[in-house]
């Protein structure tokens, strides 16, 4: 849900104070172009979505704001699907941002020959007006924004209290892995770089998080994601601006991240994926300790640990020029490596029983066993996207399950279609094959509708009682 939607009341709020104070008729449109708020004939169509094609998309998409004086005739307003039947005469549209991202449009409309005298005739003052507008809303959702930060740190504060043993929570029985925790709680007081290396999905963030907490650093962990967030905001995101640094800046300034993590940890994830350009800059505050915000004259001194990850091949990069050397270094300082899944395939039932008790409770399920056979193929498989693949499949069989154990028609359709999930018969024990093989025949000779008295001949010919039959079809799941 947009920021602009949680807190609609406030908006439309807003938009009336607005429009009483010009007395020309508001409305506030998000980023996904429905219209949260509205004066006038706008608050008819509040929650609907701007036609297509529509000024008021244009200036969201360009992210400048614009006027048109005659909506009838104006070259703008050809495209749009209400072209010729809409009822506002004149308009103006301002974009709104919020961190530099665009989260939506304010608009000034007449509906009146004598509004529209009065928007075109107090155009340059009301462009003014709603530029100040839009930067008092931007403040105020700036706000509510670093309230729920702070909601959302306090939170992880109580849980780091709750969990002082932060290693001891991480699962894992494999002596390698173990290995990497022990070397990980050993340097963890300490304030030295960290690089985590590991592929996708094996735990690079909760080692990084467990590190933070076992760390005598009382500021925040932060934890920013390198890949997601796209060049041009990055930089800001991590060193913060000051005021006026560039158009559309909060017009007090904004601290990045890393100096919002004061006395705290820095978790750089995917820092493979860094821009060259913003490398040296991260490189001077390993070595200088200080941060420059965009825009400053006078460095920011911090004191933040730096945790780093990535699943790149950083040597790589180096040798092809896309990842700096010097910074390597200064990252690599301290190097724990997470082996992947299908390399501890001892941890696999751990981590199956640990999440099936997650999703018990979560789903109010009470599956309490796994078939032999299913837990075999999932030690054997080689879960590419390691932990978080092997918790969403899980997840998954344990919605689809309607019993109390877990077997492979609960597996989600794409390991249907994969040879792997065929069951290898050469490295079953003897218990597994004959449990395979009992089941197999009894599935092939139960149908669908049996009567009880082809159930009493299909026993007496394999040499059961009847009882021994049905709970031969219970433990099978076969029952119809």
């Amino acid at each position: 849900m947009s920021i602009l939607m949680q807190i609609q009341d406030f908006v439309q709020e807003y938009a009336e104070t607005i429009s009483d104070v010009i007395e020309l008729d508001v409305t506030i449109v998000n980023e996904e172009c429905i219209r949260v708020a509205g004066t006038g004939p706008h608050k008819e169509s509040l929650w609907q979505k701007v036609p297509h094609g529509s000024f008021y998309r244009s200036v969201l998409q360009s992210g400048k704001p614009g006027i048109i004086e005659d909506m009838k005739t104006a070259f703008s307003c050809s495209n749009c699907a209400l072209s010729g039947l809409c009822k506002e005469l004149a308009t103006i549209a301002f974009p709104l941002f919020l961190s530099d991202l665009p989260i939506g449009i304010i608009g000034i409309s007449a509906f009146s020959e004598n509004q529209k005298s009065k928007l075109i005739n107090t155009s340059p003052e009301l462009w003014s007006f709603l530029k100040h507008m839009s930067n008092l809303l931007e403040s105020k959702l700036l706000l509510l924004e670093q309230n729920q930060y702070l909601q959302d740190r306090v939170k992880e504060a109580v849980i780091a209290v709750n969990h002082q043993d932060a290693f001891g929570k991480i699962l894992g029985g494999d002596i390698r892995f173990r290995e990497v925790l022990e070397k990980a709680r050993q340097v963890a007081p300490g304030t030295s770089t960290v690089l985590i290396r590991g592929e996708s999905g094996t735990g690079k963030e909760m080692l990084a998080r467990a590190i933070h907490c076992e760390s005598r650093r009382q500021g925040l962990f932060i934890a920013i994601d390198c890949a997601s967030i796209p060049e041009n905001l990055l930089e800001s995101e991590l060193f913060g601006y000051e005021a006026g640094a560039f158009t559309g800046a909060n017009p007090k300034g904004k601290p990045g991240k890393i100096e919002l993590a004061q006395g705290g940890t820095v978790f750089l994830d995917e820092i493979g994926d860094m821009s060259h350009a913003l490398q040296p800059k991260l490189l001077r505050v390993l070595q200088e300790r200080v941060i420059d915000r965009i825009g400053g004259k006078k460095s920011v001194a911090v004191d933040v640990r730096i945790i780093a990850a990535t699943n790149c091949n950083l040597e790589s990069a180096i040798a092809t020029g896309e990842f700096r050397e010097d910074l390597y270094y200064r990252l690599n300082v301290i190097p724990l490596y997470l082996p992947p899944l299908r390399s501890r395939n001892v941890d696999i039932p751990l981590y199956v029983h640990h999440f099936i008790i997650k999703y018990n409770r979560i789903l109010y399920k009470d599956i309490r066993r796994v078939e032999a056979p299913l837990m075999k193929w999932m030690k054997e498989y080689h879960w590419p996207g390691n932990i978080r693949q092997l918790e969403n499949v899980i997840e998954y069989m344990v919605n689809m399950c309607t019993d109390s154990t877990l077997s492979f028609k609960e597996l989600p359709e794409q390991f249907h279609l994969n040879n792997n999930t065929e069951i290898d018969s050469d490295n079953l024990t003897l218990a597994e094959y004959l449990e395979d093989y009992e089941k197999k025949l009894l599935s092939e000779r139960i149908s669908i509708g049996i009567t009880t008295e082809a159930k009493s001949k299909i026993a007496s010919q394999l040499g059961i009682s009847l009882a021994t039959l049905y709970r031969k079809l219970d433990k099978y799941k076969l029952n119809h």
